[in-house]
């Protein structure tokens, strides 16, 4: 029989006790109080008329041989046995009556305290059905209770819940006592604590039959519990924490002192050594101070360098600035006021001393910064460059005039070339003319027939003048004029003018031009100058050689994305570790007669356009001057 929402606790408890719950070797056994009481009273009658009718007659016959007689005598027994019978049937039935209905009653009080109390109150049989459950486990299972009634844990529980209460019903009911456990579950997505008691139920026969249990949801006192313990834990590790927090900065505080007494010590010893540097430099050290707006500190070398004294800072901050030189003032006035913004300064300028004397002023500064990162301070040095000035204008006019000489000397080193090269013109020009005079002196000669060998005439006379302008053209002074350059074109004009002397050289001239180079940016004369320089000094090395091969290499190739490079190969001696130190040093040489002046001057014109001219050794015997320019990036 099935329990059901709609019947009684009593028919369910009744349901649970009846014998298909029961187990086989109990509830098969007959017991005298199991009967009803109309059956008890009629099994007592019964007895009674078979012992006064049957048993008593027979052996009053098989003793006395009176049995008739005997079974006569025994009907007023018979009468006292049926009221005797009538008589226990009522008391039982009475006793069975007052029994039920105490019994209802209790169940009724029963019934009535489980469907009102809190707590989930359960009934399982052995199988762990639910066979009772108040409303409060139907509330905990989000079910109605019908929907409860008649299932397990599994279908009304999550899974390791379910498991926890199958498995505590499976150890009540094996050991057959009472078991109270905690447990703690997730539960609708919160943690909760239930305190559970189980104890086993029995039939009148004293067997297991199900499992009686109230659960309690203690969550809310464990989270009680649980506060002030959580609280004092917390206080302990905070009062730890802060115990350790006010260790730390005592050690730190006492490292703090130690090391600021240290800084303090080495500040003195900072400030003297300070003092001492900045009193026995010959630049001038001074700091400025930006809210102040004036100098906080100038080193004695102001004295020597300005001419001025000190102390005349300090009553006129702008006594410095006064000394410009007029052309200058300006400038740096304008570079004062940005440094006090950017907190960097740098100028070059010149200072007219009070004597009249003008000198050479290297002024930078630097910011210095607080602790926010901002500039409040500004130190520099302001250091006398007049020597250098002076040194550096006159290696310039001697870098010009060096230039102009070298020139002038390869002028006359091309005389006898430019010679030869004027020759050929000048001799196809008296050839033209002879035979234009030719033509006259016949009689019939028709003028038109002039014209070929004039035109002829008239081209010879313009290559000559060609040869002479560009003879002009290295020989004087002229603007260093910078331009997009084709280097292949430049060397192979170069390698024309030079051709008379390669071949008296017997040696070889070999072009390895890259195709697509890109243009040049330099001055074509000057480059034209440079490349014939390396020309001639291939020319000369491979000159003191008589072995094979000799042969001259030009080689044109990009060097990388901002530069191209010029390289002049011979199969010359070499170079010597002695020889490659000094090579392009002024008035240095290895060829008798050789002025030295050569390799000089080119590196000078190759740096002066942005490049470099540097050298190598050839592997296979031999040396390779190279030299770079900058790519012409048009605008």
């Amino acid at each position: 029989m099935a329990p059901s929402e709609d019947r009684p606790w009593p028919a369910r408890r009744k349901a649970l006790l009846s014998d298909e719950h029961r187990p086989e070797s109990g509830w098969r056994r007959w017991r005298l109080h199991h009967l009803h009481p109309a059956a008890v009273s009629l099994l007592f009658t019964a007895a009674g008329l078979l012992w006064l009718l049957v048993v008593d007659p027979i052996l009053a016959a098989g003793f006395h041989g009176d049995g008739a007689k005997r079974l006569f005598e025994q009907w007023p027994n018979v009468l006292v046995t049926l009221t005797g019978g009538i008589l226990l049937y009522g008391l039982l039935q009475a006793r069975a009556n007052s029994a039920a209905r105490a019994r209802q009653a209790q169940e009724l009080r029963l019934s009535e305290f489980m469907e009102r109390m809190f707590d989930v109150a359960f009934l399982k049989d052995r199988q762990g059905r639910y066979v009772l459950l108040n409303p409060a486990g139907a509330r905990l299972a989000c079910r109605s209770l019908s929907e409860c009634l008649n299932r397990d844990d599994l279908a009304l529980f999550p899974a390791d819940m379910a498991r926890k209460m199958m498995e505590d019903d499976r150890r009540v009911i094996a050991s057959g006592e009472l078991l109270s456990c905690e447990d703690t579950f997730t539960f609708q997505g919160d943690t909760r604590t239930f305190l559970s008691t189980k104890w086993p139920c029995r039939d009148s026969a004293g067997a297991i039959v199900g499992i009686i249990g109230i659960a309690r949801d203690i969550t809310v006192e464990k989270r009680a519990e649980q506060r002030p313990q959580r609280a004092r834990a917390d206080l302990e590790a905070r009062v730890r924490e802060r115990t350790v927090q006010l260790l730390t900065i005592n050690e730190n505080l006492e490292r703090q002192i130690a090391a600021r007494t240290r800084a303090e010590c080495a500040l003195r010893d900072s400030e003297e050594r300070f003092r001492q540097l900045a009193e026995h430099i010959r630049e001038v050290f001074w700091v400025h101070g930006i809210e102040q707006e004036r100098p906080l500190y100038v080193s004695p070398a102001y004295e020597d360098i300005w001419g001025r004294p000190i102390h005349g800072l300090h009553d006129r901050p702008q006594d410095w600035i006064e000394a410009v030189h007029p052309d200058d003032r300006a400038r740096v006035q304008a570079a004062h006021v940005a440094k006090r913004h950017s907190g960097h300064f740098d100028e070059e300028y010149r200072i007219v001393r009070p004597d009249g004397t003008v000198r050479w002023i290297w002024d930078r500064g630097f910011p210095i910064l607080d602790e926010a990162g901002h500039t409040y301070r500004i130190a520099g040095l302001a250091e006398d460059i007049t020597r250098r000035k002076l040194a550096e204008d006159q290696l310039r006019r001697q870098q010009v005039e060096l230039a102009r000489m070298s020139r002038l000397s390869l002028a006359v080193e091309l005389a006898s070339n430019l010679a030869h090269e004027l020759n050929q013109p000048l001799a196809a020009i008296v050839a033209y003319t002879q035979a234009c005079l030719a033509l006259l002196h016949q009689a019939n000669t028709d003028p038109r027939v002039l014209t070929g060998p004039l035109e002829e005439v008239v081209k010879q006379g313009l290559r000559a003048g060609e040869i002479i302008r560009h003879l002009r053209e290295l020989v004087h002074k002229h603007p260093a004029v910078q331009s997009a350059l084709d280097l292949n074109a430049l060397v192979r004009s170069v390698v024309h003018y030079a051709q008379l002397e390669v071949r008296q050289a017997g040696v070889a001239l070999r072009l390895e031009l890259a195709d697509g180079l890109p243009p040049a940016l330099a001055d074509d004369i000057q480059i034209q100058l440079v490349v014939l320089y390396l020309i001639r000094n291939a020319l000369e090395a491979i000159g003191e050689e008589n072995g094979e091969p000799r042969e001259v290499i030009l080689h044109t190739a990009p060097l990388d994305a901002d530069r191209v490079q010029v390289t002049v190969r011979d199969t010359g001696q070499g170079l010597s570790p002695e020889v490659r130190d000094r090579l392009f040093q002024p008035f240095f040489t290895t060829k008798a007669g050789g002025m030295g002046l050569g390799l000089s001057v080119s590196r000078s014109i190759v740096e002066s356009q942005g490049g470099q001219l540097w050298a190598t050794s050839n592997p296979d015997g031999g040396a390779s001057f190279h030299f770079s320019l900058p790519i012409h990036a048009p605008s």
